[in-house]
């Protein structure tokens, strides 16, 4: 439930900034469960403001104030030691934002997810960091006299008092791939501010000053140990949590390579904690228990078993019958802001946001280091000449990320020019082996995990700089072979060293095929096709032979999946009239007067053009007055959704 907003308005801003916190609180309120506590300063031009719950456990404050500074952290700066000292936690916020506005590099030692921002009121100055990879959050909204910066986009949107609005390309990302791609977001305007960048606001000269250190570099080492130097990081790390929480922590342990190296950092960190392990997948179970059972020392270990009721299962089971899903989806976006993906549609959301308090230690990141991107074939392409590698190595991304029917054409071509783009982004940066793909991931697929950032409480010890330099450190033939994994549980457990990673086993063919769940299996199915008509980023005649497949019980995974990315665009809708239902009637109809760079060009003007005709022939169209004297189509807009649906086609 962390909320930032920081700014800088030219003129006197306290009026303005006392009217957009109270926006802010008005549509939070309920979603933070009234359990959030406000903490903040307005100057004349600048201001800092920070929501957090009044019942935290974490020794490190959201909000520190030491009389010339004002520090707002989102998240916590595992292994801050490295930076300062060992100094106390409640001692830390003050010292650490002294210590990386002289010296900005020393903030990308800290371990991902964490953001800063440091208010001088004398000098009417505002310095914002965000770490190694981004995942931490930071957005910005450019205005005609200002910038407001939040961790989560709608804040932004309306501490401004700007009207939400869908964000083209954005979207145009997310109807091929699932996920909004470079800087981009679901609203209008707000982008993303890119992992190791240190942005400056003077109110005083009105100037802003970015910096921003470019990643190859933050990831390439000349470190000849360096996974001792990794080795140790995370000890450093595991240490940091058994200062910063009270209690003992639980780390999870399978049989995989991720939760290894973290379990191990944490014991021999000496970190007194309890191991939790669960039999996910058949097998895991037993790989985990061996683990334990090597040590040459005790420690509690927790399993969870899968509950079996001796009753022969059917031989092909119906699935499930799911959900109202067009109103999940809704509720998705309004807890997530529109920033989950669409494969979380059949999971229920969070209540609230203050819903989730305890500590999740996970392996998240550790991908980097085994090709999470990698075809079967990624040796071979290693080979070809450099041009024809970068062009190989894009086609499989393309064809990995982006399903063969149901985006459009220009969604197709907007992730693939952003693919070529990060490939040769790495290429120029000095990678020009296969490791181009996991710059790839983590430049663009990491950082947009929703959970990792989405909350306090979460730590990833493999985010840590470190552990991802000595990842790139490795050749391809190292990352399939997961050396990395296998040296750090070396170093840190030697016990465990020649105890295989566990890997499922290929599941046996089924005489008769699983029938997957499939969207039209709702019991929304009618209100949900009706949304599924003219969705921005979509072909709507592979919609409809997608729709028909899926009515039919003949969809496929990758189908339902694209199905799914549609309705979860086509809710968004809704999710902005909530947002802009808490901006005064003046502001609702208000246009941003400066609009994000991406989308201010001739050609958006003239798409904007040609929707808006679109929709004008669409209404005069004789099967849309077909459809409008359809029974369930009028029902549909009785219903609250229909109510809303009307207002936004206005």
């Amino acid at each position: 439930m962390e909320t930032l907003v920081a700014y800088t308005f030219h003129g006197d801003s306290v009026a303005r900034a006392t009217a957009g916190a109270a926006r802010v609180e008005a549509y939070y309120s309920g979603l933070w469960d009234h359990k959030a506590r406000h903490k903040g300063y307005d100057g004349s031009t600048i201001g800092l403001h920070v929501w957090d719950r009044d019942d935290t456990s974490c020794f490190w404050p959201s909000w520190h104030d030491t009389g010339d500074l004002r520090v707002a952290s989102l998240h916590t700066p595992l292994g801050y030691q490295r930076v300062i000292g060992d100094v106390p936690p409640y001692d830390g916020p003050g010292r650490l934002a002294h210590a990386v506005r002289r010296t900005p590099d020393g903030f990308l030692e800290l371990a991902p997810p964490f953001t800063m921002a440091v208010l001088e009121p004398q000098q009417e100055r505002l310095d914002l960091f965000t770490d190694s990879i981004g995942v931490g959050r930071l957005f910005q909204l450019r205005l005609t006299d200002g910038w407001v910066w939040s961790n989560r986009p709608v804040a932004a949107l309306l501490f401004a008092g700007i009207p939400a609005a869908a964000a083209p390309r954005g979207w145009s990302f997310a109807a091929a791939c699932g996920w909004f791609m470079d800087d981009s977001t679901p609203y209008d305007g707000v982008l993303a501010v890119p992992g190791a960048t240190h942005i400056v606001a003077d109110g005083r000269s009105r100037r802003q000053t970015v910096s921003r250190i470019e990643t190859t570099s933050v990831w390439s080492t000349d470190s000849t140990d360096t996974v001792d130097e990794t080795a140790e990081a995370l000890q450093d790390v595991a240490r940091s949590v058994g200062r910063l929480w009270p209690g003992r922590p639980t780390v999870d342990l399978s049989g995989g390579r991720d939760s290894r190296v973290v379990a191990a950092a944490f014991l021999k960190a000496g970190v007194d904690l309890k191991l939790n392990s669960y039999d996910a997948v058949p097998g895991e179970l037993e790989v985990a228990e061996s683990l334990v059972q090597a040590l040459p020392f005790e420690v509690e270990h927790a399993t969870t078993r899968r509950k079996t009721t001796g009753i022969k299962p059917a031989t092909n089971p119906q699935p499930v019958k799911p959900p109202a899903l067009a109103d999940r989806a809704l509720r998705w976006h309004r807890y997530a802001e529109g920033l989950r993906p669409a494969s979380y549609l059949f999971h229920a959301p969070p209540a609230t946001l203050a819903n989730v308090t305890h500590l999740a230690i996970g392996g998240a990141g550790g991908e980097v280091a085994h090709g999470h991107f990698y075809p079967a074939d990624v040796l071979q392409l290693d080979a070809l000449p450099l041009h024809e590698k970068v062009n190989a190595f894009g086609s499989r991304l393309q064809a990995r990320l982006t399903p063969t029917a149901g985006p459009a054409t220009m969604a197709r071509a907007a992730v693939a020019e952003q693919i070529d783009r990060v490939l040769r982004t790495a290429v120029h940066g000095g990678i020009e082996n296969a490791t181009m793909l996991d710059y790839f991931y983590v430049v663009e697929r990491l950082r947009r995990w929703g959970t990792t950032g989405e909350r306090s409480g979460v730590v990833s010890p493999l985010l840590v700089p470190s552990f991802v330099r000595s990842a790139f450190a490795l050749s391809p033939t190292q990352r399939v072979d997961n050396a990395l994994h296998r040296e750090l549980v070396r170093r840190l457990i030697p016990e465990w060293a020649d105890i295989p990673f566990f890997k499922p086993a290929r599941p046996a063919p089924r005489s008769t095929p699983t029938r997957i769940r499939c969207l039209a299996d709702a019991p929304d199915c009618d209100l949900i096709r009706a949304q599924l008509t003219d969705v921005d980023g979509f072909d709507q005649q592979a919609l409809n032979t997608l729709w028909a497949a899926s009515t039919a019980g003949a969809s496929s995974a990758a189908a339902e999946a694209t199905l799914n990315q549609a309705l979860w665009r086509a809710t968004f809708n809704q999710h902005l009239d909530e947002i802009n239902r808490h901006l005064p009637p003046s502001a609702r109809v208000q246009q941003r007067a400066t609009p994000s760079s991406a989308n201010n060009t001739p050609e958006a003007s003239t798409a904007a053009t040609r929707s808006t005709r679109k929709v004008r022939r669409l209404v005069r169209h004789p099967a849309v007055r077909r459809l409008a004297a359809n029974p369930l189509w009028k029902a549909f807009r009785r219903t609250s959704l229909g109510r809303s649906w009307r207002s936004l086609s206005k």
